[in-house]
């Protein structure tokens, strides 16, 4: 699969390995390397921010 075009504000699917649930995540920044800056809620309280990368099917945080 290749690669979406993502872009600032935009709205992703974000998961630590393909099998597992993901959650929803918005972009912050698209860096030069193509790697995502983004932040995301963790257990509906906790406010969490991390890049994310493409692994060939979905976005992976890092």
């Amino acid at each position: 699969m290749d690669k979406p075009d993502i872009q600032r504000g935009d709205w992703i699917i974000l998961k630590p390995s393909e099998d597992a649930e993901g959650v929803e995540a918005r972009v912050y920044n698209v860096r030069e390397d193509g790697s995502l800056f983004v932040g995301y809620h963790q257990d509906s309280f906790k406010t969490m921010k991390a890049k994310a990368v493409w692994a060939g099917t979905y976005w992976q945080v890092v």
